[in-house]
């Protein structure tokens, strides 16, 4: 039979997508239905969730949301917000290369009605020749760091630079506590710490429903906030999530003014003992931009250094420029951000984020 080409976009048919998802040993917790739909009950984004079938069998799944910003242009994105995204296709089918093709040729239909600037796949781990062949262009804005649980702990803790150690190891002695969010204040709290780090590097916040939305979701199951407290007061906290045996670092914060317990160095290193006690593969720490200092910090933790390659269509004009930190009109709203009282950030800090799409 030829392949044909659905769009799943009601939630009854969540569990046909998942499915697929979870049989696909390319596929990232970003994949899953939850990750999309939760961006969408918080900012209203229209999923385009395609999956090609050949008779009753799901043979690939392609996930996209539509971005459309007055200030910063639309976009089908795979997916915002994250690393990983793009097509997944069943290594067993023997139509599976037509069902990508075809998958590719659904998102540029869609992408025209919709009369997007262009068409943005993050880090596919599959079919960038196929994306280069097809006008796509490859991108190479961020790195990320990859480190192999499978090693024992004891090397792991040798593989971590002088510096790295030394910080892990005074945050042992600093009376710290590490906990589990685990009910909505747990979760507030976060929070409170994400609009301080937010400030301090001059970004906008998301909203807290997005992280309702995801906790109360549980995408795939498997999102986890660890926090870590000093006298009972909430100075860390990393979101993470596990999937397949591999643990991804989604968002990190801190409270500035307890910078030297080194909090984060605790929660990393609990973070990487708990994963080799459950037989995790990998621990992925999230997309950095080399020379920053988390990139310099994450550095240290003895992972490889990965490059992530996106890959970008220019639908209607090739001038148009990606949303990029380092561009005059990012800086400037870096420093206007920065200079803003969290009270006010909060409340306009999702709009812009919403629009952005990073």
């Amino acid at each position: 039979m030829d392949t044909q080409i659905h769009v799943i976009a009601e939630e009854k048919d969540s569990h046909l997508w998942n499915a697929f998802i979870e049989s696909s040993p390319y596929s990232t917790p970003y994949h899953l239905w939850e990750f999309g739909h939760a961006l969408s009950l918080t900012y209203g984004y229209k999923k385009y969730y395609l999956v090609a079938t050949n008779g009753d069998k799901v043979i690939g799944a392609f996930p996209l949301i539509y971005v459309k910003s007055r200030l910063f242009g639309s976009k089908l994105l795979s997916l915002p917000f994250c690393e990983y995204g793009g097509p997944l296709v069943s290594p067993n089918s023997g139509a599976s290369m037509h069902a990508v093709k075809s998958l590719f040729e659904e998102v540029l239909t869609i992408a025209s009605s919709l009369n997007v600037d262009y068409i943005e796949i993050r880090n596919p781990l599959l079919h960038g020749e196929i994306m280069e062949k097809k006008g796509y262009n490859v991108v190479r804005r961020y790195v990320t760091f990859v480190i192999d649980l499978s090693c024992e702990r004891e090397k792991l803790w040798r593989s971590l630079d002088k510096k790295t150690r030394n910080s892990t190891r005074k945050a042992m002695k600093n009376e710290l506590n590490v906990y589990e969010v685990s009910k909505e204040d747990d979760l507030k709290e976060y929070f409170s710490l994400y609009l301080k780090t937010q400030k301090k590097h001059g970004s906008p916040p998301h909203s807290f429903k997005l992280f309702q939305d995801l906790f109360s979701l549980n995408v795939g199951k498997s999102i986890r906030i660890l926090m870590a407290e000093y006298h009972s007061k909430p100075i860390a906290g990393i979101v993470l999530f596990y999937n397949k045996r591999k643990i991804y670092w989604w968002g990190g914060s801190s409270d500035p003014k307890f910078k030297h317990l080194n909090a984060t160095n605790l929660l990393l290193w609990k973070i990487i003992e708990g994963g080799v006690e459950i037989a995790s593969k990998l621990f992925d720490l999230g997309r950095t931009r080399r020379g920053t200092s988390i990139y310099h910090f994450k550095s240290g933790w003895g992972g490889k250094e990965v490059i992530l390659q996106d890959y970008v269509c220019f639908l209607n004009d090739c001038s148009v420029e990606l949303p990029d930190p380092e561009q005059s009109r990012y800086s400037f709203l870096s420093r206007l951000w920065s200079l803003m009282p969290v009270s006010l950030a909060k409340k306009i800090g999702p709009k812009i984020m919403s629009g952005i799409g990073l």
